[in-house]
C-alpha cells in the first residue's frame, strides 16, 4: 500500500469518526471542539446520444460523493476539510462506463479564523475567482465554466473583510496568494490520478506565493430581490514551461424573486475573461453564462447557456446550452433530468442525463 493510499485513507477515517462522534456532542450545548458537516451523495448517468463525432457517443454512468467535515476548535478558530470520490478522467472514445474509474482525493483542508468582520482561512483551498461554477443551476450549467476557470486545489492564504450595512446588503473585499498544490494530496486513492510536482509547468504551479487574487463580493441587498455580486481580478504566474503568466477578471450578478403563488425566480449572469489562458499566449477567451432557475414547492425548472470565444487565428465560437428540470422530497433525495448541447471546434454533441442526489448532514 503506498504512501498516497495510507493518507486518504487516514482522511477518510477521519470522516467516518466524526459522523459516529457527532450524536455526543448534539446532546450537549455548544461546546468546543464540536464536529459538524455533510456528505453529499449523487447516482448520475449521461448518455451522450448523438454528436457530429461519432467518436463522442457514449453512456457514463458514476457517483459522486464528497463528505465535509468542519472541526470548530473554538468560537473563533475551525479547521474545515472536503474529500470527492468520483471518475478520474473522462471516458475514452466509443468507451460506456459504469462506476470505473473511481479515485478520492482532497479538495481542502484548511484553517480559518473567523471573529467578527475579519476572517482568514490557509492550506490547501478553491481561491474564489468567478461563482458561475458554483451557482449555474441546471444539471450541466457548471459544465463548460467548471473546465474554464475554477482554480481550486492550490495551496494559499485568503483574507477578507466584511461591512454589513443591513438594507444594502454585506460586502466582503478579499485578497490572497496561492501556488498549485504539489503535496501528497495531489494525488488520489483507489484510482490514481498521478501527482502534480512543479516539473510538470502549468499557471500557478510555482512552489512560492508568485499568484494572487483581489475580489470584491456582495449579498442581501434589498430592492432587487436578494441581489449579490462578484468582481475578481486573478494573476497566475507561469510554471516550467509556459511562455507567460495568465490574468483573468470575472463579473457576476444573481439575484433571487418571490413572484407570487410560491414561485421564485433566481437569475444569474457572469462575464469572465482570460488573457493567455494556461500560459499559451495569444489565445485569449471570454466567457458569457446567462442562466435562471424557477422553483415551486420542491419542483425546479432551470435553463442555462454560456458561450466561450477564444481569440486565435481562426477564432473559435464554443458554447453550451442546457435545460432541465426536477424535484426535491422532504426526506432529502432530488431526482433531476437534463439535455445539454454543446457545439465545441464545430463539433455538436447533444446529451441526456438523470441524476439522483442525498444530502445527509450530521
Amino acid at each position: 500500500m503506498n504512501i498516497f493510499f495510507r493518507g486518504h485513507s487516514s482522511l477518510l477515517a477521519v470522516f467516518m469518526a466524526a459522523s459516529i462522534t457527532t450524536s455526543s456532542f448534539a446532546a450537549q450545548q455548544k461546546t468546543y471542539p464540536s464536529i459538524s458537516g455533510e456528505i453529499p451523495i449523487e447516482i448520475e448517468n449521461d448518455w451522450a446520444f448523438k454528436s457530429d463525432d461519432r467518436a463522442n457517443q457514449s453512456n457514463d454512468l458514476y457517483t459522486t460523493i464528497e463528505p465535509a467535515v468542519t472541526v470548530q476548535l473554538s468560537p473563533a478558530w475551525s479547521i474545515f476539510g472536503h474529500a470527492v470520490l468520483e471518475p478520474v478522467g473522462s471516458a475514452g472514445k466509443f468507451e460506456n462506463r459504469s462506476f470505473e474509474d473511481i479515485g478520492l482525493y482532497v479538495e481542502d483542508l484548511f484553517v480559518e479564523f473567523n471573529k467578527k468582520a475579519f476572517n482568514v482561512k490557509a492550506g490547501k483551498l478553491n481561491v474564489g475567482f468567478g461563482v458561475a461554477w458554483d451557482k449555474t443551476p441546471g444539471l450541466y450549467g457548471t459544465d463548460f465554466v467548471e473546465d474554464g476557470y475554477e482554480t481550486s486545489e492550490r495551496i494559499g492564504v485568503i483574507g477578507g473583510w466584511t461591512v454589513d450595512t443591513n438594507a444594502a446588503g454585506m460586502h466582503t473585499i478579499s485578497a490572497g496568494s496561492f501556488f498549485q498544490d504539489t503535496t501528497f494530496l495531489s494525488q488520489s486513492a483507489l484510482k490514481g490520478r498521478g501527482d502534480t510536482r512543479k516539473r510538470d509547468g502549468g499557471v500557478s504551479n510555482t512552489g512560492d506565493f508568485s499568484s494572487f487574487i483581489v475580489a470584491l463580493n456582495g449579498e442581501k441587498i434589498r430592492g432587487l430581490g436578494n441581489f449579490g455580486y462578484h468582481i475578481s481580478y486573478m494573476h497566475q504566474a507561469n510554471g516550467v514551461g509556459d511562455p507567460s503568466d495568465e490574468t483573468s477578471f470575472a463579473i457576476a450578478g444573481f439575484t433571487r424573486f418571490d413572484v407570487g403563488k410560491g414561485v421564485t425566480f433566481s437569475p444569474i449572469v457572469e462575464f469572465v475573461r482570460q488573457e493567455n489562458p494556461g500560459g499559451v499566449q495569444n489565445q485569449d477567451r471570454t466567457f458569457l453564462t446567462v442562466a435562471s432557475q424557477f422553483e415551486l414547492q420542491g419542483y425546479n425548472v432551470a435553463a442555462a447557456w454560456t458561450k466561450r470565444h477564444t481569440f486565435k487565428a481562426a477564432d473559435d465560437r464554443d458554447f453550451q446550452f442546457q435545460l432541465s428540470a426536477g424535484y426535491s422530497f422532504d426526506f432529502g433525495l432530488s431526482v433531476d433530468l437534463g439535455w445539454k448541447i454543446a457545439d465545441e471546434s464545430n463539433v455538436e454533441t447533444q446529451t441526456f442525463g438523470i441524476l439522483a442526489a442525498y444530502l445527509f448532514k450530521f
